[in-house]
């Protein structure tokens, strides 16, 4: 199998991916990610304790506000609870130093603020540090029974995929299969694609980390999206993994049948 993957190459990806040793991988970016300003009042709070919570839905977004703040607060106050989305991003964070205090299996984000919000009282104060690109859905959830979201953009996605990058990528890594983070990556490398390779990749085995990705790519492919049930890198990996294998043993039996 002879893959696309459509994200920057960190060590973490590469060792995940890489420990399948009969899959061809090629790392094709489509974002990088600039960092933007956090308020001063924002960051006060942080570091009072005004928020009984604080909510990470990648570990990107939790190492960008722990970069910007070790000048400014040192840490997130024992007090100010963390929740996180996504087993990864909870790996990372522990790993890193970081706390978990709440975490829940969750199909989105969505799902996991629903989850998050039924075990909370009333009335409580939660930080959201969050990409400039990410949906309203999250905020929707745990905005009820009186609970006060304060959002704030620390990052956001800087499109650096083009029609070259693609065409290049294709003639020198002639994949069959691609793999996608999300929803957005799919729009931005779809929309850079000529009809020829389009008409390609609608042949091609797709894989989603998610099911709102899962759904996007639906639109560009003619054969079943395979994602994990929850999205989980490691077994999207797996997922991969066994995949290729069916693809092996059925081209074993195609050569001896």
């Amino acid at each position: 199998m002879r893959m696309i993957i459509a994200k920057e190459p960190d060590k973490r990806i590469v060792d995940i991916f890489q420990s399948n040793p009969d899959i061809m991988f090629t790392f094709l970016p489509v974002f990088r990610y600039q960092e933007l300003s956090i308020q001063t009042k924002w960051l006060d709070n942080l570091r009072n304790g005004y928020f009984n919570w604080i909510i990470f839905t990648s570990f990107r977004s939790w190492q960008v506000l722990i970069n910007q703040i070790s000048a400014e607060t040192g840490c997130i106050p024992d007090q100010t609870r963390i929740a996180v989305f996504g087993p990864a991003s909870v790996e990372q964070i522990k790993q890193s130093g970081g706390r978990v205090d709440f975490t829940a299996h969750a199909h989105n984000a969505a799902e996991f603020g629903l989850k998050f919000i039924n075990q909370l009282s009333p009335k409580q104060k939660i930080a959201y540090p969050a990409s400039y690109a990410g949906g309203m859905q999250l905020e929707k959830c745990i905005s009820k029974n009186d609970m006060r979201v304060y959002r704030k953009n620390i990052y956001k996605p800087v499109c650096i995929i083009d029609s070259e990058k693609i065409n290049r990528a294709m003639v020198n890594s002639k994949p069959d299969s691609m793999v996608f983070f999300s929803s957005k990556s799919v729009k931005s490398f779809m929309d850079n694609c000529s009809d020829h390779i389009l008409n390609n990749i609608s042949g091609m085995q797709l894989f989603a980390l998610g099911a709102s990705t899962s759904r996007v790519l639906e639109n560009y492919s003619a054969k079943r999206i395979i994602k994990p049930k929850y999205p989980n890198i490691y077994t999207l990996s797996d997922l991969i993994y066994e995949a290729s294998e069916t693809e092996t043993k059925n081209y074993v039996i195609s050569k001896t049948g």
